[in-house]
Formats: C-alpha cells, structure tokens, sequence
C-alpha cells in the first residue's frame, strides 16, 4: 500500500462519516465542528470500524425519529456516540 493510499483512506474515514451524518440529518449544507472531528479522530485512532460508525449513526437518528416530539435538531456528531460504540462492541 502506497503513502498515497495510506492518505486517501485517512481522510476518506472522515468524509464518508461527515456526508453519512449529513444525510441522515437531512441537510447537506451543515458542517461538522471541531468537536466533532475530535470525536472521529477518537474513533479512528481506536479502530472502530467505518461501518460501526455509519450503523451507529442511522440507528441513532432512527431513533430520534421514532420520538413523538422531537424538541431540538440533531446538531452534533457526538449525538451518535451511544450507538456507534455499541455497533462497534456489536462488531
């Protein structure tokens, strides 16, 4: 594997996340913010898996969704932790 794979998988966990998180939200012009990212480099440097973190993010909109009144939007990443540690715990 070259460094230039090596890079392109790095960034490509984060971006594959972001526009995941993007979509479930349901809005494509929200960014992440530095916490946020903070919280994917904490997920990446302990390996969890790409697919753990997707899973995790639509279960836990899911979720949310399910709620009879929903008295805030989903601002942040960090929403998601719950279940994409356990998606990962699962894997």
């Amino acid at each position: 594997m070259s460094d230039s794979d090596l890079t392109y998988n790095y960034f490509n966990y984060y971006t594959e996340i972001e526009e995941h998180f993007q979509r479930a939200r349901g809005t494509s012009i929200f960014r992440l913010s530095p916490l946020d990212w903070a919280l994917l480099e904490s997920w990446k440097n302990a390996d969890v898996p790409l697919e753990a973190v997707l899973r995790g993010v639509d279960l836990a909109f899911e979720k949310w969704r399910a709620k009879p009144k929903k008295t805030q939007m989903v601002n942040s990443i960090a929403f998601c932790a719950q279940a994409v540690l356990t998606e990962a715990q699962r894997m």
